[in-house]
């Protein structure tokens, strides 16, 4: 009802429209944004821009020709340049290859293709048929990784040295696990016992398990890591986990991808009863070799719904190096941008003014306009080979992803399609609100200089999808 009041507030208000915004469209609707953009008081960092889906009707506008940082909100545009360029059923595989002679290879290769979905059990399954196609023991294992370039860092990333979080995963070509491992916590036996941890990755970190158990309050590890002199990642943990948590997990980035990599695949291969010196080397191998086994990873449609509904900036930065590879090997990010640009091109989006320099939007660099948005939605919307993939990948409102907790209020469910950002100094919100016919639109909302006020910032955008949620859902009149 606190909603519906402001709505009604803003629709009655004054109409006054800072420089450079302009109201536009249905009266009634271009009043209640501008005005609820004037009680918002967020200063000159807006930029919002509004059209229908059918025609590209401008609805109201806010400096949508301005560029800004998008935060999240580029991966709108990497998500489309993907389904674009490498097609909704694309699969990166990974394979094995090798001569086997009597249960023995010599050297094994592993040819990587940047799946970015490869995890240890897939690792292990990739193991076990290998070892089913008659392979007993191994001598030496080749991982030709040269499907991307060594610059394992995206651009923009190293803004944050000293961030260990997952979300800012190195990058390469064979990637497992995501290039970051999982710490298992858990209280201990008894009161003031250690607690219990444990780490997939046995043989490359070693655990230095300070924790203690408690009673009672709340759990607070402390996880630190460095890498020794030998290869191996010493993982510290520190801090009380009371006795009625049951498992805490927690990620965090691997700082040496390969020597990760490659310990998990010689982990798998003994699993899976291959024996040998299993030497692990990385390398080009030019020549193909007889294919032994391969692991394909999940369709592209798939892969993108971490990426809309969870932003997932790992997978983003991937599928922009993929991109890069099938234009020129190795790939690169800077490759990546180049394609994203042109597959925007293709679609009719005017890329004046845009500058792209990763695929995740992750820290400063990237600088787009609402109108780059709003122009790909409608462009990808009127696209039936990749609408529905598209659409499906992003959060809804409501219900999943990172609009799970928002926009629970609409008139209909499931109304609100949209990709989230937010970074210190920013917070996005575009995508979708479908309706009636004729009435559904594209939006964007891109506020920068909000920090200490991404509050504010976040429920203005959210009233505005509300002010146009009341729009598309009104019928159409008749003429």
């Amino acid at each position: 009802m606190a909603h519906r009041a402001l709505l009604c507030s803003a629709i009655i208000g004054l109409l006054a429209v800072s420089p450079g915004a302009r109201a536009k469209g249905p009266e009634p609707l271009a009043r209640t944004i501008a005005t609820l953009v004037q009680q918002a008081g967020l200063g000159d960092g807006l930029g919002i821009h509004v059209v229908r889906l059918h025609d590209a009707e401008e609805l109201y506008r806010n400096r949508p020709e301005r560029p800004r940082n998008p935060a999240s909100n580029q991966k709108l545009l990497t998500s489309a340049a993907a389904l674009r360029r490498l097609g909704p059923t694309y699969r990166a595989a990974t394979k094995v290859e090798g001569s086997i002679e009597n249960g023995r290879v010599a050297q094994l290769v592993v040819r990587a293709a940047g799946d970015p979905s490869l995890g240890y059990a897939g690792i292990a399954a990739l193991a076990e048929a290998v070892h089913l196609r008659g392979v007993d023991t191994v001598d030496r294992i080749v991982i030709d990784d040269s499907y991307f370039d060594d610059q394992i860092l995206p651009p923009a990333f190293e803004q944050q040295p000293k961030e260990s979080a997952a979300f800012r995963a190195a990058i390469s070509a064979f990637a497992v696990n995501r290039n970051s491992y999982v710490v298992h916590l858990g209280p201990g036996p008894e009161v003031d016992a250690p607690g219990r941890v444990r780490v997939l990755a046995d043989d490359y970190v070693q655990i230095d398990n300070r924790t203690v158990t408690t009673a009672g309050g709340p759990p607070t590890p402390r996880i630190d890591d460095k890498l020794t002199d030998d290869g191996h990642l010493a993982v510290r943990v520190d801090g009380t986990i009371p006795t009625q948590v049951r498992t805490l997990y927690y990620r965090r980035r691997v700082p040496d991808p390969k020597t990760y990599a490659a310990r998990l695949l010689v982990r798998a291969m003994k699993k899976a009863g291959i024996g040998g010196a299993l030497a692990v080397e990385y390398g080009t191998v030019a020549e193909q070799q007889p294919l032994i086994a391969d692991m394909p990873s999940p369709p592209l449609s798939s892969m993108l719904y971490s990426v809309g509904k969870w932003s997932d900036n790992f997978t983003a930065e991937m599928l922009l190096k993929i991109m890069g590879a099938q234009a020129e090997q190795p790939g690169t990010s800077a490759n990546g941008t180049v394609v994203v640009r042109e597959e925007l091109m293709k679609m009719g989006v005017d890329t004046e003014g845009l500058v792209m320099i990763n695929g995740s939007g992750l820290f400063d660099g990237n600088q787009i306009a609402p109108r780059h948005l709003t122009q790909t939605l409608v462009a990808v919307y009127h696209d039936p080979a990749i609408r529905a993939e598209y659409v499906a990948h992003l959060a809804v409102a409501g219900s999943d992803g990172t609009l799970k907790a928002r926009l629970k209020d609409l008139p209909r469910p499931r109304m609100v399609r949209a990709k989230t950002g937010t970074l210190r100094d920013v917070v996005a919100l575009s995508g979708y609100v479908l309706g009636e016919p004729g009435r559904s639109v594209a939006f964007s909302f891109l506020a920068n200089g909000i920090a200490g006020k991404q509050g504010d910032a976040k429920k203005l955008a959210d009233n505005i999808v509300r002010a146009l949620a009341d729009y598309a859902t009104r019928p159409t009149p008749e003429h």
